[in-house]
C-alpha cells in the first residue's frame, strides 16, 4: 500500500542511531522484519527496515544511523504533523518458525532493526517457539541500540552475545568482529539451526563464509543486506 503518514516523534536509541515514529494506517499490515520505501520528497527515497513490530499500535517506527546526509538532514528537519509518503510493506527477511532447534541471529550495528522487530513480535505473541540465540555487533557500549530492552526480553530460551570493537565496560562482551570462532563458542552444535543475518554487506559477505567454515548449510541461512546508510 502507499499512504502520507503524519510525523509523531523522534527518539534518540543511540547518540548516532535515531527511530522516527509516524501515524500507522489503520489497514497497513506488515510481517517483522519486513521494510518500507520511505519518500521525503526531492526525489529523497530511501528502503528502511521497520523496527516496531505489528503488534505494536497506532504508529510505525523506521530507525536510521544519521550519516549527514540530505535524507538524514531531511529527516531531522520534521515537525510534528508533518507527512511523508511510505510505500511497502516488502522483503522476506522474517521468521517463518519451521521446526529447528535454534534460531540464531546476527546483528551488525542498525542491521538490529529487523530483529528487533521479529523478536519482540514473538515477545508479544507469547507463542512457544524454538531457543534463540542473538549474536550483536557495535563499535562500543554507546552504539548498542536498543540495548535495554534486548537484554530484558522476556523470551523463554533467549540469550544476547554482545561483540564489540572496543569492550570497555562491558566485562561480558566478545572483543573485535563476530567470527566462526564466537558462533562456533556460542550456538551448540545443531544441523537444523536457522540464521538470520543482517547488516552491511562486508559483514554479510564475512559471516555467509564463516558459517560455511563451520559447516551451516546455505539453505539455513537468510540475510538482510543493509547497503549504505544514506
Amino acid at each position: 500500500m502507499e499512504y502520507q503518514a503524519e510525523f509523531l516523534e523522534r527518539i534518540e536509541r543511540t547518540p548516532a542511531a535515531i527511530s522516527y515514529r509516524f501515524k500507522r494506517a489503520a489497514d497497513l499490515q506488515f510481517i517483522a522484519g519486513q521494510y518500507m520505501l520511505v519518500d521525503l520528497g526531492d526525489e529523497l527515497i530511501h528502503p528502511l527496515s521497520l523496527s516496531d513490530c505489528p503488534e505494536e499500535t497506532g504508529f510505525i517506527e523506521f530507525t536510521k544511523r544519521m550519516t549527514g546526509s540530505p535524507y538524514c538532514q531531511r529527516l531531522e528537519a520534521l515537525n510534528k504533523g508533518d507527512t511523508i509518503l511510505v510505500k511497502g510493506p516488502a522483503g522476506k527477511f522474517y521468521y517463518e518458525q519451521p521446526a529447528n532447534n535454534y534460531l540464531i541471529m546476527i546483528a551488525g550495528g542498525i542491521g538490529i532493526t529487523p530483529i528487533r522487530s521479529i523478536l519482540k513480535s514473538l515477545e508479544k505473541k507469547k507463542q512457544p517457539f524454538c531457543r534463540i540465540i542473538l549474536l550483536y555487533g557495535n563499535l562500543n557500549r554507546d552504539d548498542i541500540a536498543f540495548r535495554t530492552e534486548l537484554e530484558n526480553l522476556t523470551l523463554p530460551d533467549y540469550r544476547l552475545v554482545h561483540v564489540l570493537a572496543d569492550i570497555t565496560g562491558m566485562a561480558d562482551a566478545y572483543q573485535g568482529l563476530i567470527n566462526a570462532d564466537i558462533i562456533a563458542r556460542e550456538v551448540p552444535a545443531c544441523s537444523t539451526a536457522f540464521y538470520m543475518i543482517s547488516g552491511p554487506p562486508a559483514m554479510v559477505e564475512a559471516l555467509k563464509k564463516a558459517l560455511a567454515i563451520i559447516n551451516v548449510a546455505a539453505d539455513r541461512i537468510r540475510i538482510d543486506v543493509f547497503s549504505g546508510y544514506a
